[in-house]
């Protein structure tokens, strides 16, 4: 997937970039929908589309796992309008403030950092004692804000969302936190949120993605917080298979969205993609494995895949390209 992802970052400023993260828009209330079932189940609580769509409806909820949902939700929302405020100013807020408001909205009334140990169930990292979790937040923020401009996105985002989660901050919420935060950072750069599937296959892989990057941290979160060794060790912290994880998922919502964007700008028209496959000379089983890899850009609706002749962007890196592919 080399340059894919700049490649569409490119597509959708020259359309206009990231659209407002609201409601009324079809396609963000359907990033956020998907989001807030995956990022909850993957801690297990559940609801279906329409159970959340109900809650939303009526603003209220009635079961756990509801308030859960209606709680990530408007939390969520409410971060991302922030995080779009940056992208749209060039500014940029990061700070102890912003952390611990997430956690309060997805608690609903927590948001203060633990004051005793924690143990996380079937992990293998031990967070820091409690006494040290306010020195390991000033730290994590720092990191964060001194590597902002000098990671590839997936690499920014993955790395800071493994040392949120090592250091366990909160009593409870910090997975629903640290994954809100994480889009916080890619929609505050112009990228559209990433879904984290919580089915079981893709929840154990997230897990053994976030235990191989957070090896290193192991050692040194037992001790005092010292900036010049946690640096050294988010050098050597082995995050691939998180960032593959990340950037997978982030292509299909970027794809979501600029496809969106095309349907109404060049009044582009998808189609099934081995539509696509038969006219371009592939097989349905190639068609779907380049889309796969991020080579073409396209959506799931149903069960099928659709794209479009001129949306393969190893041959395709601007507007012009498209709209030539379009009307030769």
């Amino acid at each position: 997937m080399r340059n894919t992802l700049q490649i569409r970052k490119k597509l959708l400023e020259q359309l206009g970039g990231l659209p407002e993260p609201r409601v009324q828009n079809e396609e963000w209330l359907y990033l956020l929908g998907e989001e807030t079932r995956n990022s909850i189940s993957i801690e297990g609580y559940f609801v279906s589309e329409k159970e959340l769509e109900d809650v939303l409806l009526k603003g209220r909820t009635e079961t756990r796992d509801e308030k859960v949902a209606f709680n990530y939700f408007r939390t969520a929302l409410f971060l991302y309008g922030l995080a779009y405020e940056n992208y749209k100013t060039g500014e940029f807020t990061f700070n102890e403030a912003l952390i611990r408001q997430t956690n309060k909205g997805v608690t609903d009334g927590h948001g203060d950092y633990r004051k005793g140990d924690i143990v996380i169930t079937g992990a293998k990292i031990k967070p820091p004692p409690g006494f040290y979790v306010k020195d390991w937040i000033k730290l994590y923020i720092d990191w964060t804000l001194e590597n902002l401009e000098n990671l590839d996105i997936e690499k920014l985002v993955a790395k800071q969302h493994v040392l949120f989660e090592s250091i366990h901050p909160f009593e409870d919420g910090n997975g629903r936190t640290g994954r809100i935060l994480t889009n916080y950072l890619l929609i505050s750069k112009g990228f559209t949120p990433v879904i984290i599937k919580g089915d079981d296959k893709s929840r154990k892989e997230y897990i053994k993605a976030l235990e191989e990057a957070e090896e290193p941290l192991r050692e040194i979160l037992q001790s005092k917080p010292g900036k010049k060794r946690l640096n050294i060790t988010m050098e050597e912290m082995n995050s691939k298979r998180l960032e593959t994880l990340i950037k997978e998922a982030l292509i299909r919502s970027m794809d979501r969205v600029l496809i969106s964007k095309l349907e109404k700008e060049l009044e582009l028209k998808v189609i099934p993609s081995y539509e696509v496959a038969k006219k371009l000379g592939y097989s349905p089983d190639s068609i779907r494995e380049l889309i796969r890899r991020g080579y073409f850009i396209a959506v799931k609706r149903g069960k099928s895949w659709y794209t479009h002749h001129s949306l393969d962007v190893r041959s395709v890196n601007s507007l012009e390209n498209i709209r030539y592919k379009i009307n030769p």
